[in-house]
């Protein structure tokens, strides 16, 4: 692990997220989805010329376990929430010009906020909560999951949505979030020394808990096939081989429902 724009400052939830995608397992509890990936840390200032520079040097997965405050955005700005802006341009285009690199976005955590949108979709005030990067087209939303309860041959028996993750769907009716990942109750690393852990919830946790998925699916595409992915393939994959949840079929809530990346990787090796 590595830092990519020169900040000093440590935080436990950056700490938390990297640890979810990367953690080598001292702490086998804590061990990241990827437990022998590279990363790099950024804070979030300049982060679409950040992002554009490292997809281009092949970047194959960014995490974005950030984004606009959901209770600023009410009153005159009220217009944002499920709004295809140009920041979400911004992000469609660099994925676009990076055909391998995928973008992987937290949600957001304001699904008990009814309140803040005062208009919503279809005057429906449980949905239309996402902002900014969460429009985006090209990337993958995450919503969060509590811990699901999988049967012995390693299919889903029930999982719930945690009732804060942020609804969708976007302005324009797109499904939004696409999948679901694990995020309440998660533990993993902290900032305060190298022993540090704790447990957190939240679409932040989800999120990396996806991200990490998603770069072992990579891994795993590119030693039976020498190459990688490219990140269209990579999200059909991932959104239809999850586990539906909720209503059938794609929803505003779960998306395409539970990631399974066992049911992707058997995919990938029955090609």
């Amino acid at each position: 692990y590595s830092v990519g724009d020169g900040s000093t400052t440590l935080n436990f939830h950056s700490a938390h997220v990297a640890g979810t995608i990367m953690a080598s397992g001292f702490q086998p509890n804590a061990k990241g989805m990827a437990p022998q990936a590279n990363a790099v840390g950024y804070d979030w200032n300049n982060d679409l010329s950040e992002v554009a520079a490292s997809a281009a040097n092949g970047m194959l997965i960014s995490n974005h376990s950030y984004g606009f405050v959901y209770e600023n955005l009410g009153g005159a700005n009220n217009w944002v929430i499920g709004a295809y802006i140009q920041e979400s341009k911004d992000w469609d285009d660099i994925m676009y010009n990076a055909p391998y690199y995928l973008m992987v976005v937290a949600a957001g955590n304001d699904g008990n906020d009814n309140i803040t949108n005062a208009s919503p979709l279809e005057g429906n005030a449980d949905y239309d909560k996402l902002s900014g990067m969460s429009t985006a087209k090209n990337n993958l939303v995450i919503a969060n999951g509590q811990d699901a309860l999988i049967n012995g041959d390693g299919s889903l028996g029930n999982v719930v949505r945690n009732g804060s993750s942020s609804e969708g769907p976007t302005d324009d009716l797109r499904i939004k979030p696409d999948i679901m990942g694990n995020g309440t109750g998660l533990f993993s690393s902290y900032e305060s020394s190298d022993n540090s852990y704790g447990t957190i919830s939240g679409t932040s946790m989800a999120s990396p808990n996806v991200a990490g998925s998603l770069l072992l699916l990579q891994q795993y595409y590119n030693n039976l096939n020498g190459v990688f992915m490219k990140a269209s393939t990579l999200k059909g994959l991932a959104l239809h081989t999850a586990d539906d949840t909720e209503s059938v079929g794609p929803d505003a809530n779960t998306g395409w429902g539970l990631m399974n990346t066992k049911a992707a990787a058997e995919t990938i090796a029955n090609n």
